[in-house]
């Protein structure tokens, strides 16, 4: 069961608590919060920050809020406003929107409760995302834990989605809606298509954040069987299935060496050029994600069917046809806990997707792959800019790191400064750079 708790009912329950309180004879109503700021206060680290000479460190800004740093930051662009969480001593954590531009707050949410993580080891940590649907900007502060509980009875397993719709959003407001799922999650898949996956045990709850909607999908259920007979010497690909996307058409279903949309397509009738004869029926065969529900990101062995070959592409999601592909021997994503390199993610105008090492130029239709060869480092591409220039890193342990640009256009990495920081999300005018030391900094993109 799903329970979708709307504005009114939360609303409504702490007015009512507030009004018997004060007929009772007890404190005034306390007064009310400090307007929003509507300007960020200079900060010296701010110009002392290496960065890339395309933007700006003259009008940069660091997330803070009263001297506390912010974390988890996403990007709203056509709202203009980067988002926040802030943890609070109590335990209760704020959601807080800052102008992209200056740096100022322009609304903080009342402080929200998050299920109990206690002692227990949950797979996810408590997690900020954004997502767009119809033209309006959504973010979800989602969380696993525990509710409930006594001496007698034992705490269960929840994970709440706490959903704001960014644009209406007031200061001291509350969520538009909470949806919880009666499971702790195992992980979360974002989509910037209005969707997010929850993945459960034996299940994924995609939850559809503009409506609170959340539809389940059990994973052994024959309804995610491929559509085609896909039977090996042993077993078929219809073993170990989880979900690994949501397309226009229907799940996107991975199984035991293949992947497809249940009533649509078959990965084994879609291979890219270039990819073992077997594809289709050997276990490396894997959709990776969805990071729009319309292009499909996967990885193939290559033709010379050794453990490093493979072939990366992006298949349209709602007829499985290859749009690109590339040769790289990455052999897959690696999640670096940012919560951005473990999935394909879209560049800020949609035309790049970004894919550790291999980027693919959507409206070119073509791919780079920047694995290490002879001559080069690995480079992991973490933000692309309209221009298509890519920022990311390079080297083979943290000591030995350092920032790198790439032209995506040619696939050509070129070292950058020693010290200098790349972006980790590039989204309208301005570049986010997330440094889990040094805190959140926002740079503008300088004028041409």
């Amino acid at each position: 069961m799903i329970r979708d708790i709307g504005r009114c009912g939360l609303v409504g329950l702490g007015l009512c608590t507030v009004l018997s309180l004060t007929a009772c004879g007890s404190s005034p109503l306390p007064p009310p919060p400090p307007a929003p700021s509507t300007s960020a206060e200079a900060d010296p680290a701010v110009a002392d920050q290496q960065i890339p000479d395309a933007f700006d460190k003259a009008r940069g800004w660091k997330a803070e809020d009263h001297g506390t740093g912010l974390e988890r930051p996403v990007v709203a662009a056509r709202s203009g406003l980067v988002l926040f969480t802030k943890s609070l001593n109590d335990g209760r954590i704020r959601v807080l929107a800052k102008d992209m531009r200056t740096g100022a707050t322009r609304w903080t949410s009342r402080p929200l409760k998050l299920p109990d993580t206690g002692q227990n080891y949950h797979s996810v940590s408590t997690s900020l995302f954004g997502t767009t649907k119809n033209g309006k900007e959504y973010a979800v502060l989602a969380a696993p834990g525990t509710e409930g509980g006594d001496t007698v009875n034992k705490p269960k397993e929840v994970t709440t989605l706490q959903i704001f719709d960014v644009a209406d959003m007031r200061d001291q407001g509350t969520p538009a809606r909470v949806v919880t799922v009666p499971e702790s999650a195992q992980e979360f898949i974002p989509q910037n298509d209005g969707n997010l996956l929850v993945r459960l045990g034996s299940s994924t709850a995609v939850v559809d954040v503009s409506s609170g909607r959340d539809t389940g999908y059990r994973h052994q259920d024959a309804a995610l069987h491929a559509p085609k007979a896909c039977d090996y010497e042993i077993g078929d690909c219809n073993q170990g299935i989880t979900v690994s996307g949501m397309t226009p058409k229907g799940p996107l279903v991975q199984g035991f060496g293949a992947f497809w949309v249940p009533g649509g397509w078959f990965s084994g009738d879609v291979p890219p050029p270039g990819v073992h004869p077997g594809s289709g029926l050997e276990e490396e065969v894997r959709a990776i994600g969805t990071p729009d529900g319309r292009s499909v990101v996967a990885a193939w062995p290559g033709a010379n069917d050794s453990s490093d070959d493979r072939v990366w592409a992006v298949h349209d999601a709602a007829t499985g046809k290859v749009e690109a592909s590339v040769p790289c021997a990455q052999s897959d994503l690696d999640d670096s806990g940012s919560g951005r390199r473990g999935v394909p993610v879209l560049s800020g105008d949609g035309r790049y997707l970004i894919a550790g090492e291999v980027v693919f130029d959507l409206a070119a239709k073509k791919g780079i792959c920047l694995a290490e060869n002879e001559s080069r480092e690995a480079v992991t591409v973490s933000a692309v800019d309209r221009d298509g220039t890519g920022y990311g890193t390079a080297g083979s342990s943290q000591a030995t790191e350092g920032a790198v640009r790439v032209s995506v256009a040619t696939g050509k990495a070129t070292a950058l400064p020693e010290g200098t920081k790349a972006p980790t999300e590039i989204t309208g005018p301005v570049a986010v750079f997330d440094e889990e030391s040094d805190g959140v900094f926002v740079y503008p993109r300088k004028p041409r």
